[in-house]
């Protein structure tokens, strides 16, 4: 047996809580806390179950998030000793709705969704929206893009007792969105989601083929991703004898512009027909880190522990800059990351949390005067499948002993099989493992270049029309052309195999992330930025409950991205552009700076 597998299990055998949710044989809600190892868990739950308790040629499926966080998954299991086996779907809830129940049943019975699948476009989706504004004279001010696809989700029918609010306004315009789909033959994720819950809720026979399919259905970080899939998970649990195994942490529910809620996780924990179990050991934090989330999310019933660096003590740094969020992009690079060098930490272990995007790209150019090597931490182009794929392709061609060529043929084979939908005879695939070898080595000669290489592997694999060919992958192709942009023309210009084969994470390099893109992060040293009056908590969700909590929990995942050390910068004035022109207005701290600071000052006077 794999001895990083029996390592990881003897590890976990010291948590009683993590080994609860590890042998539990029925229905489980794990609440996970940060750094409480449940990713470890799920992994080491997989593998017992195909080791252990579901024969050939019977599965599972195990839906996550996102590509990227499905790819880390499956490398994760492949440590353990995980073999590719039929039946076994490691993949996010879009690409699981499609290949498992769009593409073998839709076409069976009445479902308002066009087959073959006919994706719309990023850009045809935004201007169909304003359009339908425009002519119910509307702006995005009365509804966004965000704000329809969330009433979207929330006119899925089901058992939940979770209800919200309807949006009018929004519930119109997403009629008529739905509408212009229909009659047009397009679709998008959002119906993709909801058709595929339909066919569940409504269809015996479609629930008894994923029955025989998959006796086990794991899902991870299920706060993030919203009521079709709830409603679908209630159906299966209900009426199949699916064993669901749900994981995630209401307190890093921070997605409702999707529609995702931390009650939907809530209902599955709170039924009694669940196992329930709570990871509360933190083994990423000391307990100074800890107890500073807790007061950031303004609950003391949390009860998390460090399970190790029990002796260490949290630093906490408060700094108050003059003028706008410039001023704190010159302390942080001038002054906070060479102090942070001064005392050992590596640049690798420094993550800058900034509101929006435009403020990495500012804060990174800054960075680039000061020649400090940076990593910004949200690239889309990484949510394919394919530009992942190439990125291990990279690795092996430089020779990176983590990855190996047969999990790069593994990943060929599936897609060759996915883009015909019919499987390849033995001597195929051995023609085809020649090919691929011999494309990848000739490949080389444009490793200097990382736009001669994709251009290269791109004709000689024959990706885009392969790409044309599967409805579970079409939806890339809007990527990989944002990706071609940028390695032809933008900022990924100058790069080279090497640099690319570093994307996705950072090597000797400071990250800056976005708030909401840090989760699932850690580092020694978190610096936060913006934390002035209206800026965070932004200022419209300070009178609503609802929106406040959500905000707090921002804050509760930006706090737990650190291991040790937090900074807290704030500008004492900001100059931003208002109806009247230029104005410049004195800012008070964050309510979030404010009681941090009180319970940093109390426990210093303690000491």
């Amino acid at each position: 047996m794999n001895q990083i597998y029996i390592k990881k299990l003897n590890q976990i055998k010291d948590d009683l809580d993590q080994y609860k949710a590890f042998l539990s044989n029925t229905s489980t809600v794990v609440k996970a806390g940060p750094g409480s190892g449940k990713t470890t868990v799920l992994s080491l739950k997989i593998m017992s179950l195909l080791n252990e308790r579901i024969n050939p040629p019977r599965g599972l499926a195990c839906i996550t998030y996102s590509n990227q966080a499905a790819k880390e998954f499956t490398d994760r299991l492949k440590s353990y000793g995980y073999q590719s086996r039929q039946n076994v779907v490691l993949d996010t809830v879009h690409s699981f709705c499609i290949s498992e129940i769009i593409v073998p049943f839709a076409s069976l019975y009445d479902v308002n969704i066009s087959l073959p699948l006919n994706i719309i476009s990023t850009t045809e989706k935004n201007a169909i929206f304003k359009e339908i504004l425009k002519k119910h004279q509307m702006t995005e001010k009365d509804v966004t893009t965000s704000k329809m696809d969330k009433e979207r989700n929330q006119l899925v029918p089901g058992d939940s007792s979770i209800k919200s609010e309807a949006d009018e306004k929004a519930q119109l315009v997403a009629k008529e969105f739905e509408n212009y789909l229909y009659e047009n033959g397009k679709v998008d994720f959002v119906e993709i989601v909801k058709c595929s819950t339909k066919l569940i809720r409504e269809q015996e026979y479609v629930r008894k083929c994923l029955e025989a399919k998959f006796p086990w259905i794991l899902i991870d970080e299920y706060q993030d991703l919203g009521k079709p899939l709830h409603e679908m998970v209630l159906t299966l649990f209900s009426k199949t004898n699916i064993k669901i195994f749900a994981v995630g942490d209401p307190d890093q529910s921070i997605y409702s512009f999707q529609g995702a809620i931390p009650e939907y996780l809530l209902e599955l924990y709170h039924n009694s027909n669940f196992v329930s179990v709570d990871l509360k050991t933190n083994y990423r934090s000391n307990q100074d880190i800890i107890d500073a989330a807790s007061i950031a999310l303004n609950i003391d019933d949390r009860e998390y522990k460090a399970g190790l660096r029990q002796e260490e003590e949290g630093e906490f740094h408060f700094i108050t800059c003059e003028h706008n969020i410039d001023d704190q992009y010159e302390k942080v690079v001038k002054e906070i990351i060479p102090t942070c060098l001064k005392e050992g930490i590596p640049l690798n272990e420094i993550c800058v949390l900034v509101s929006k995007g435009n403020e990495m790209q500012d804060l990174g150019r800054m960075m680039d005067r000061e020649n400090i090597p940076y990593y910004l931490a949200k690239q889309e182009f990484l949510k394919s499948k394919i530009i992942l794929w190439m990125k291990d392709c990279a690795c092996w061609i430089l020779e990176n002993k983590h990855i190996v060529f047969s999990d790069i043929y593994d990943f060929w084979i599936r897609f060759l099989y996915e883009t015909n939908n019919s499987g390849l005879q033995e001597k195929d695939k051995i023609m085809q493992r020649k090919k691929l070898f011999s494309v990848l080595r000739e490949s080389a000669i444009y490793k200097d270049n990382l736009n001669d290489w994709f251009t290269y592997l791109f004709s000689a694999l024959n990706l885009k029309e392969k790409l044309y060919q599967s409805p579970k992958y079409i939806t890339e192709n809007e990527i990989i052309e944002l990706f071609k942009n940028e390695i032809r023309d933008g900022e990924l210009k100058s790069y080279d195999l090497n640099k690319f084969s570093y994307i996705g994470k950072a090597e000797n390099q400071i990250t800056i992330s976005t708030r909401h893109s840090s989760k699932g992060l850690e580092f020694e040293v978190v610096i936060m930025l913006g934390l002035e009056e209206g800026n965070f908590p932004q200022h419209y969700t300070v009178e609503i409950p609802k929106f406040l909590s959500e905000q707090r929990r921002i804050f509760f995942v930006c706090i737990t991205r650190a291991k040790r050390v937090c900074y807290l910068l704030r500008s004492k004035r900001i100059t931003s552009k208002t109806r009247y022109g230029i104005r410049t207005f004195n800012k008070r701290p964050s309510m979030f700076w404010t009681e941090l600071l009180a319970i940093n000052e109390k426990r210093k006077s303690l000491q």
